[in-house]
């Protein structure tokens, strides 16, 4: 039996109005074709129980499915920030803001990775597109930093990463 390839990106647009009119919020990562929803499922556990490692290796198996799933792509980029690989993490959320570009969350995890990697500014100019009204705790520490930059207060990366990530563990994983 052959495999049969669901059209994410239509069926969002189509559901995408309704879910706005009802103001839901989006229900998650959809896989795009049915051999991939069970490694997704294990995909997700894996990253919901914090196992970045294992995670990763199962959303790169999602990506050979289909390249194009910005959902697949932004936690791919998570579980690469928590395992210190900040350079492919770049990558992987640019790659998922190039598929969706308003991915709130994929502005604020390249604003995160732009900072460890010591480029501030451009953390800046990313966390002044972040906007997450359901993560006040993160919303907050992202405007106190972007004006400690803008005012020329800049604190070790470290130390303003470390905060950010803070406020996002307080949010009870509202983001990611």
């Amino acid at each position: 039996m052959g495999e049969k390839k669901i059209d994410t990106s239509r069926r969002n647009f189509l559901f995408g109005a309704v879910r706005r009119f009802k103001n839901e919020a989006d229900q998650g990562p959809a896989a795009s074709t049915a051999a991939c929803v069970d490694v997704m499922k294990a995909a997700n556990a894996l990253y919901v129980d914090e196992r970045w490692e294992d995670a990763r290796q199962k959303y790169k198996e999602c990506l050979d499915n289909d390249k194009n799933d910005a959902d697949v792509r932004y936690r791919l980029g998570v579980c690469l920030y928590r395992t210190g690989m900040y350079r492919q993490a770049k990558l992987e959320f640019e790659r998922a803001l190039r598929i969706r570009r308003e991915f709130m969350d994929a502005f604020l995890y390249l604003g995160l990775v732009m900072v460890r990697l010591d480029k501030t500014e451009k953390a800046l100019a990313l966390w002044k597109r972040y906007f997450n009204p359901s993560a006040v705790a993160v919303q907050r520490e992202i405007n106190l930093q972007v004006g400690l930059i803008e005012d020329g207060v800049l604190d070790p990366p470290e130390a303003v990463a470390q905060a950010v990530e803070k406020a996002i563990a307080q949010s009870g994983g509202a983001v990611g």
